[in-house]
């Protein structure tokens, strides 16, 4: 293999790295679950992954719509933005701050189907 091939290769593993991480311990806490039955576990896997993908999608509105500076997400480090926290964290922590706060100055507005029939 190649040296290009393979840092392209670690990189895909670095980024399952952090999915797992998001998952378990630094976001949705998996690990804490308290079932060994199979069925509850893809139930709740399932459930996760779409709840995973619905706070990465919140912390890409966060950059694009110029909220990150509202969660401290950003700093600036020499006359430029750097991003402090994945779009997961962003997501995260705009989710939270618009679940806990007054509704009507954080709304989350979404259109979110699972199946259309």
């Amino acid at each position: 293999m190649d040296s290009k091939c393979a840092v392209r290769e670690y990189k895909k593993r670095f980024i399952i790295e952090e999915m797992f991480r998001d998952l378990k311990s630094a976001g949705f806490n998996m690990e804490d679950t308290w079932t060994k039955d199979l069925i509850y576990f893809e139930n709740l896997y399932l459930c996760l992954s779409i709840a995973y993908t619905w706070m990465i999608i919140l912390g890409a509105d966060c950059s694009k719509n110029k909220k990150s500076k509202i969660i401290g997400a950003t700093k600036k480090v020499k006359n430029k933005v750097v991003r402090i926290y994945s779009l997961f964290r962003s997501g995260l922590k705009w989710f939270n701050r618009c679940y806990t706060s007054d509704r009507n100055k954080y709304k989350l507005k979404f259109d979110f189907v699972l199946y259309d029939i």
